[in-house]
């Protein structure tokens, strides 16, 4: 009776706090942004058609050196991605595979894709994730679906481009982050390191929340008995403030959790405001002096919604010589520029839900373990406690977090990472960034070098790339 009450205080909280969020979200855009009558203007629509073409053109190179691709899972699902080699073509290489969040596409990594240090003796393949850029959506967006078609494309790449006593390094930002945290936890051996930037490691972020929640009722309730004793209520107020802050840090989760067309017209309207705020900060953190938002010069606007479109009517007609197309699932998001898909990550319990691993998956994880090559793989790396927790990574990671990271509250994102971690790993904080690191330029230059180093053969026995970089702080070292 107890957790029916709880569930049903639960879901009636959710709905109000994402009503009340939607209505603060319209009216800011509307009275501060004019975004009620927004609509592409004629020379945003063109450098849109033109960032498309860049980008999502089949027949031609998205960026210099690379070239697209796709891997086509054992049920039909087609991933696109772009790499900078053909597969077995070049002597042994070390591999980096990116993975993106939301709302972004492979582009999001472009600087890191167009690194000559990085390209030239790596081999850098950047996939879209089911549902977003060219990638093929699918029925589900539960762990089930997403973590076994990722884990089968990452095998499968794996196979392709990864030779014997080269190592693998996952590179994850926003979303991409999330998911890396639980492939990091519940298949390890898919990478020797994971690098995961402006994200969480969700069963740390979720323990750091019920312990606080607890600690501060322990003190309301001491303060009940004795209300003279006002320090404690300060105490027991001050322990919840972290939830707080991330509940006000994440209402457009709240939103998105709510029924249709509440969610979609969040996700659209204002000729799509939301979007094109999230692309505003990825410019860098605002000042207390810049507006929340500055709209998009037409050149910053057509790429910007290029990234997170996909291709359009255009590159969807072409094929390239080898025959491969864009599925038709791409073909049917570009109504909305694939928003009502994209939002679907956040609705399907991706984060929390378990992981029913196929026997296939299953197999051939045991395989990578069973065939790791001594001093090359994640699985002789790192020593995970007997103690450790739920959900703790079980190879080397890095988290990157923006100083200044809009989405998440530090002190429940990060506390006791120690206990979540292997050894090889380190926690590190860029000064002055936000939340799009791999497009800040403070961000990238420590997020390039953490990448070269996590390829560098001899990384267990060489120092951290941090010591030398003032904007960089280590909170934990392992």
């Amino acid at each position: 009776m107890t957790s029916t009450v709880g569930s049903v205080a639960w879901q009636g909280f959710k709905l109000a706090f994402g009503l009340i969020s939607l209505a603060g979200a319209w009216t800011s855009a509307v009275v501060k942004n004019g975004a009620l009558w927004a609509k592409d203007s004629e020379e945003e629509k063109r450098e849109l058609g033109a960032a498309q073409d860049r980008f999502w053109n089949l027949e031609q190179e998205p960026l210099p050196g690379l070239r697209h691709a796709f891997f086509t899972t054992s049920n039909g699902t087609r991933l696109h991605y772009v790499v900078n080699e053909p597969a077995g073509s070049s002597a042994p290489k070390d591999v980096a595979i990116f993975i993106h969040g939301f709302p972004d596409s492979f582009v999001l990594w472009r600087h890191f894709l167009q690194s000559s240090e990085l390209q030239r003796n790596h081999i850098l393949i950047a996939v879209d994730l089911p549902g977003y850029g060219g990638s093929d959506s699918l029925p589900a967006y539960g762990p089930n679906e997403v973590f076994e078609t990722l884990c089968e494309f990452i095998i499968g790449v794996r196979q392709l481009f990864l030779q014997e006593g080269k190592k693998t390094v996952l590179v994850t930002h926003d979303w991409g982050a999330v998911i890396g945290a639980r492939l990091a936890s519940e298949a390890h051996v898919l990478a020797d390191h994971w690098i995961i930037t402006g994200g969480i490691i969700p069963s740390l972020q979720a323990s750091n929340g019920k312990n606080r929640i607890l600690l501060a009722k322990q003190m309301l309730k001491t303060w009940i008995r004795s209300p003279l004793n006002i320090g404690l209520l300060k105490n027991g107020l001050s322990a919840l403030r972290p939830v707080v802050s991330q509940f006000r840090r994440s209402f457009y989760i709240f939103v998105f959790h709510l029924p249709w067309p509440f969610s979609n017209t969040f996700a659209t309207f204002g000729n799509y405001w939301f979007l094109r705020v999230l692309h505003d900060m990825g410019k860098g953190p605002r000042t207390k002096t810049d507006k929340t938002f500055t709209a998009l010069n037409p050149v910053d606007a057509g790429e910007a919604m290029a990234i997170s479109t996909g291709p359009g009517l255009a590159q969807l007609e072409k094929g390239n010589v080898n025959g491969d197309r864009y599925g038709e699932s791409v073909r049917r998001r570009t109504g909305d520029r694939g928003m009502s898909e994209k939002i679907r990550i956040y609705r399907e319990n991706l984060v929390f839900g378990k992981w029913e691993k196929s026997l296939e998956t299953t197999a051939a994880l045991f395989n990578i373990s069973s065939n790791a090559v001594s001093g090359a793989s994640s699985t002789s790396s790192g020593v995970l406690s007997n103690t450790a927790p739920k959900g703790a990574l079980k190879a080397p990671a890095t988290i990157i977090l923006g100083e200044r990271d809009p989405a998440f509250d530090r002190r429940l994102a990060l506390d006791n990472a120690r206990d979540y971690l292997v050894k090889g790993s380190q926690v590190v904080i860029i000064k002055g960034a936000g939340h799009w690191l791999p497009l800040e330029q403070i961000g990238r230059r420590a997020l390039e070098k953490t990448v070269l180093w996590a390829l560098h053969d001899d990384v267990e026995n060489e120092s951290i790339p941090f010591e030398a970089m003032s904007d960089v702080r280590v909170l934990e070292a392992l």
